[in-house]
């Protein structure tokens, strides 16, 4: 047992430590390869739409077939590759053939992966301890992307994309020596629509993660941009970037305890009502030191989407369809939302700068705030 969770947590402390490389320092790669905003905006925005086309198939592939482990190598072996040819490409076409790649690679890799752990930690009934494992998440962001920050900025943003390769291909292997749980149950024909139908809480906080998520990567794919903008070095870009996954350690570890004395809903509340507040902070400071005590309020929002929202989704959907219930869960978060906002932020920095960037960022958090009280705080038909 204590070494198949050690084998976990150094998966999750790869999976995301590679997401802090390229997902915090590909927008620079780009730019520095001379691609305008549009081209960026581009880049970065169909990711989400693979994503969003294909996770919940290869979920919904995961189930049915019974098998999540072999999948979810395919996964990582693929999204290296196709980074190493994004180090390789010389031109925005060919960029975008490898981001369209590693995207279709990567579909799997969160809803597969989290299912594989959750059923791990339901086979011990542990599943209450999910932070515990997802709080090493949190430490390899930090670390990774620290390192990655002070070493690879300014001239050497080449780097970056071999970096995150050889993690995904290290984590590939760590991926063979996971446990592959088979479930013993036998599928009916259920499709997507039948999960979603008479489920209107699930399709609340389907639709409001999906505005959460957009306002999340308008921050992933513009902050270090915003930092430069404020003229920030490179070092203190790097300590802002992994100060936010510093801040999730302790609220992780926390939640456990948390959870003993607030119900799930109110966490994912208190993190949906920060973010508004946090994009807000960004529109109005004028130097960079403003920004690194704002991103406190990062690891709420991490807790709150990335944890305990899980767990919420999780008791939403019947136990046998997990992987395609966090299949659509993170469609909806990474995939609908990422797109929505990676486009239309794209072209908004293109015309109007960064600082009005922040200024859509609050509407979208508004919005998925609408859409998330509707769903954690139901109306009940008298």
């Amino acid at each position: 047992m204590t070494k198949m969770n050690t084998r976990f947590k150094i998966f999750v402390f790869l999976q995301f430590g590679a997401f802090g490389v390229y997902g915090s320092y590909l927008p620079l790669f780009f730019y520095n390869r001379n691609f305008s905003g549009f081209q960026v905006g581009l880049l970065l925005g169909t990711m989400p739409i693979v994503v969003l086309g294909l996770q919940p198939a290869w979920s919904y592939l995961s189930d049915r077939l019974n098998t999540r482990k072999a999948l979810l190598l395919i996964s990582c072996l693929g999204m290296g590759l196709a980074m190493f040819g994004l180090g390789l490409s010389k031109s925005f076409v060919a960029a975008f053939v490898w981001i369209v790649l590693f995207a279709a690679f990567s579909a799997p890799i969160i809803p597969i992966g989290t299912a594989i752990l959750l059923e791990y930690l339901e086979a011990s009934d542990e599943l209450d301890k999910y932070s515990l494992f997802r709080v090493w998440g949190s430490v390899g962001f930090a670390i990774i992307s620290m390192v990655a920050g002070s070493l690879f900025l300014g001239e050497n943003t080449d780097y970056l994309v071999w970096l995150t390769g050889g993690i995904y291909i290290l984590l590939g292997l760590v991926t063979l020596t996971l446990p592959e749980t088979r479930s013993q149950v036998h599928h009916s024909e259920t499709k997507v629509s039948e999960i979603l139908s008479g489920n209107p809480r699930l399709v609340f906080f389907l639709i409001g993660s999906i505005f959460v998520g957009a306002s999340l990567v308008v921050y992933n794919n513009n902050i270090t941009l915003f930092l430069q903008s404020l003229k920030a070095q490179d070092w203190l870009i790097g300590l802002t970037i992994s100060l936010q996954a510093v801040v999730e350690i302790p609220l992780m570890l926390l939640v456990p305890l948390a959870l003993k004395h607030r119900s799930p809903r109110w966490v994912i509340l208190m993190g949906t009502v920060l973010l508004p507040l946090r994009w807000l902070i960004y529109f109005l400071v004028k130097t960079p030191g403003w920004v690194v005590p704002s991103q406190v309020i990062h690891g709420f929002a991490v807790i709150s989407f990335y944890v305990v929202g899980i767990g919420f989704v999780d008791q939403l959907v019947n136990p046998r369809w997990r992987a395609t219930g966090q299949g659509l869960y993170s469609a909806s978060l990474n995939g609908i939302g990422a797109a929505l906002g990676a486009y239309l932020a794209g072209a908004i920095l293109e015309w109007f700068g960064i600082r009005t960037v922040w200024g859509f960022n609050i509407i979208l958090g508004a919005i998925g705030l609408g859409f998330m009280l509707l769903a954690l705080y139901p109306r009940h038909k008298k």
